[in-house]
């Protein structure tokens, strides 16, 4: 079972970063000069966050404060329109494919312990959080999969603004972003640092930006299928169908009218893969290295 959404991947790009990093256990001192804003929160002594940290900026940190701990980490994936367009088309294609593609499709996967299981829909018009298993979030909603002081939770909002600024165009974007706390950084190995600058980000997050597209019934061998059983399969497989298309993913999770342990939801195989790209890309920076080429003397 598939979904059509309105516009094509090869329409949009995607990119993922560290959104902020945490580390706590230190001295307030001077730091050497980062790509990411540095902070030293007044509420928490002896804790550094690092908005929009790059992966110098973590080699950088992790040789100043090598024995320091993780506190919290934020990684982000951002998709974009691929081409320049004008402010009302660009403003569609960002809330078709947030509707579309994410708020039908994203089913995270958690750690058992690390996520309270919570899913809901902030509406920032009504300020209000609505469920959203038996109808698709809106563009403006945000989406939640756990709370904020969950070892593990999950957002998916479109980002026209940061810090209060309003974003140029090019920088508007669908984020989806997961945000570790102890926890889940605990459930990962990722205590320090230096752990940090090692860490397989696609194949340690991909579980937490996994998209579906559609469900289907559990695979029985052929000589134990009935064949009244094969026809009232067939009859669900039509009825879930209809249920996919209007209402999306939360229809077969907790509190969906389609929920059912019979069911496998299947990965969108292609959505998954630019996600993985994107992790991949973010985890290869932090191994790229400059070298200088040595002129041969004359």
């Amino acid at each position: 079972m598939t979904n059509t959404a309105p516009h094509g991947l090869e329409q949009f790009r995607f990119s993922a970063k560290i959104d902020y990093l945490s580390v706590k256990g230190l001295a307030k001192g001077p730091l050497p000069e980062l790509h990411g804003k540095a902070k030293w929160p007044r509420s928490t002594p002896g804790k550094l966050t690092v908005q929009d940290c790059s992966a110098a900026d973590v080699h950088t940190l992790a040789t100043l404060f090598p024995t320091a701990l993780l506190d919290e980490l934020e990684v982000s994936v951002d998709v974009r329109t691929a081409q320049n367009l004008p402010p009302d088309l660009q403003d569609q294609a960002l809330q078709a494919f947030k509707s579309g593609y994410v708020a039908k499709r994203l089913k995270p996967t958690f750690s058992e312990g690390t996520n309270s299981g919570f899913r809901g829909a902030y509406d920032p018009d009504h300020k209000r959080l609505c469920p959203f298993n038996r109808r698709v979030p809106k563009g403006k909603e945000q989406l939640l999969y756990g709370h904020r002081n969950d070892g593990a939770q999950v957002k998916c909002y479109y980002k026209k603004t940061d810090n209060g600024r309003d974003l140029q165009r090019q920088e508007r974007s669908v984020r989806v972003e997961v945000r570790l706390g102890q926890q889940g950084l605990d459930q990962h190995g990722v205590l320090h640092l230096t752990d940090l600058t090692v860490f397989k980000f696609r194949k340690q997050l991909m579980p937490y930006f996994t998209h579906v597209h559609g469900s289907r019934h559990r695979r029985v061998r052929q000589a134990k299928t009935k064949p009244l059983l094969a026809v009232l399969q067939g009859k669900q497989d039509q009825i879930d169908q209809a249920h996919w298309e209007k209402v999306g993913v939360g229809s077969f999770q907790r509190g969906g009218k389609r929920e059912a342990a019979a069911l496998v939801l299947k990965r969108d195989i292609e959505l998954n893969n630019r996600i993985g790209q994107a992790l991949g890309r973010l985890e290869r920076s932090f191994s790229v290295k400059k070298f200088v080429r040595e002129q041969e003397s004359s």
